[in-house]
């Protein structure tokens, strides 16, 4: 980033913020409380290959 874009943003976070500490604040508090929180994966595949296993070589390889 140039000195003219940093100081762009630098007046762009102040004038919607009035404060750089408002706007980390800001940030904070998007990332502090999450909206979903997906339930752990307790089995895992142990087969080895999937569906989509290739069943022909790759091109290339014989």
């Amino acid at each position: 980033m140039n000195e003219s874009a940093v100081r762009r943003l630098a007046d762009e976070v102040l004038t919607r913020y009035g404060s750089i500490a408002a706007f980390v604040e800001h940030l904070r508090s998007l990332t502090d409380a999450p909206t979903l929180i997906l339930p752990a994966i307790t089995d895992a595949v142990s087969e080895v290959g999937g569906r989509h296993r290739r069943t022909e070589p790759a091109l290339g390889r014989h």
